[in-house]
């Protein structure tokens, strides 16, 4: 859910995003921020939610949170993260809302849940019915008022969970760093040889601690930043905004974004539905 591309249909009643930052400093290594989704009445959603190259944790405190993709529709009351999807979801929630989530890093997930996340791809799971420590979590969270002690006791969980052995070297962190910072002109193979990677060890490591492979994370990179620009007016065209990101040409670009969005650029940028543009700033 990572604050990403939702449509809230009466932002007058009351929606609420916070962040926070970790406090523990082996989960700053794993953790981006945690976040919470509040009202204070009814309201609903109904949106867009776009790929990412980062797994989010959902601890639901309210209503079901319903997801459809092109073939499928699914619907959770529990706790739930989000395999790395390679396409968008439609995400409907009805209620007063109280949802609080983990966004990861990138490579933060995999020390936690210790499986692939390849394997998870395109998968939305029950996390209880991966790591047992998760089964009374929204309980405990349900329970206390406070922000501050949710973040203190999802802390204590995860430290309690993770796997130390697993916690990616600073090599690997240097080299997500690099795809995340240089993805649109970056090439593969001639990263791996100037940097001494093998590159199928890189590989498997993506598969591993992500769960898609280094080209699908570039390509990922290569859409947000692009759609970023989009939304901010950085651009004067599609021509110039698909050769900023190292695209082919307009048209590869507009194919591409397509295939993420689901409509072209153009069309969602008059339709404006991404949720950075209308919740509250965090």
């Amino acid at each position: 859910m990572s604050t990403n591309a939702f449509k809230v249909h009466n932002p007058c009643q009351g929606l609420i995003l916070k962040r926070y930052t970790p406090i523990n400093p082996v989960l700053k290594k794993l953790v981006k921020f945690y976040w919470t989704l509040k009202s204070k009445k009814e309201t609903a959603i109904c949106g867009k939610l776009i790929p990412m190259n980062n797994i989010d944790l959902i601890i639901n405190l309210s209503a079901p949170i319903k997801y459809r993709s092109a073939n499928k529709e699914e619907c959770f009351k529990d706790s739930h993260f989000i395999g790395i999807q390679d396409s968008f979801m439609i995400v409907e929630q009805e209620g007063i809302l109280n949802v609080f989530g983990i966004s990861f890093s990138p490579a933060g997930f995999y020390p936690v849940i210790k499986e692939p996340l390849s394997k998870f791809a395109n998968k939305i799971v029950l996390i209880d019915q991966i790591i047992p420590a998760f089964k009374n979590i929204a309980k405990e969270m349900a329970d206390v008022e406070s922000n501050k002690e949710r973040v203190a006791i999802i802390e204590e969980l995860l430290i309690n969970v993770i796997d130390f052995k697993l916690l990616p070297n600073k090599n690997y962190d240097s080299l997500i760093n690099d795809f995340l910072t240089h993805g649109e002109t970056l090439n593969i193979k001639d990263y791996c040889k100037n940097h001494f990677y093998n590159q199928r060890t890189v590989e498997r490591f993506f598969k591993k601690y992500i769960g898609i492979t280094p080209k699908t994370f570039l390509m990922n990179t290569k859409f947000q930043k692009s759609i970023k620009s989009l939304r901010m007016g950085n651009v004067n065209s599609m021509a110039q905004l698909g050769y900023e990101f190292n695209y082919y040409d307009q048209t590869h670009f507009i194919n591409s974004f397509k295939s993420f969005m689901g409509k072209t650029p153009a069309k969602q940028l008059k339709e404006n539905d991404l949720i950075l543009d209308i919740l509250p700033k965090r």
